[in-house]
């Protein structure tokens, strides 16, 4: 009798997935008992990604939101996902995620940026959006081109419901942290790609 393949794959507990992502050099994220490498970005990625960095840590120093790089990793409960995020911004104090005893995963992001590469867009606009939504601290999201200037902003509304704008020019309004992300900035300086 020829197993599924379902039946040939192993399902990882969130447990062992910690201890594997502790000792590996490699990326990576879990979802619903699987393990997932998450490859490095383009040098456009990575400099849009410092970039975002930059803008939202000027705007927010010596505030209560401090934003971190993409070595948090962001744990959703309710989607069973645990992630990285390009950016992730905290407001107040970290709550950590008592099963990671290394402390390196959150549990209360208040914004969590991705930027979007080829290899990732689809996940990062579908399952892995709706993960982000599902963190009930999240205010807001925002998706963010690698190949053309255009950012766009999933903002949790007071009724719990999400509203979704296009930006391709101007400022980005992010009402949930008090800040702004001008796209002239965001775009800044990018290698030839």
């Amino acid at each position: 009798m020829a197993l599924s393949i379902d039946e040939r794959q192993h399902r990882f507990s969130h447990a062992e997935y910690l201890v594997l992502a502790e000792s590996s050099t490699l990326r990576l994220e879990y979802w619903a008992g699987r393990i997932l490498d998450m490859s490095g970005g383009s040098p456009q990625h990575s400099r849009i990604c410092a970039n975002l960095l930059r803008v939202l840590g000027n705007q927010l120093a010596g505030k209560a939101c401090q934003p971190y790089d993409s070595n948090l990793r962001v744990r959703s409960i309710a989607a069973n996902r645990t992630t990285y995020a390009d950016v992730t911004v905290v407001c107040g104090a970290l709550d950590l995620d008592p099963d990671d005893r290394a402390g390196h995963t959150v549990l209360n992001p208040s914004l969590l940026v991705e930027v979007l590469s080829p290899t990732t867009e689809r996940d990062d606009r579908g399952a892995k959006l709706d993960c982000y939504k599902a963190i009930a601290s999240v205010r807001a999201i925002a998706l963010v081109d690698q190949e053309r200037p255009e950012v766009t902003l999933h903002s949790r509304q007071p009724d719990g419901s999400w509203r979704q704008t296009v930006h391709t020019t101007g400022d980005v309004e992010l009402a949930a942290i008090a800040c702004r992300l001008p796209l002239d900035e965001i775009y800044a300086d990018l290698p030839p790609g």
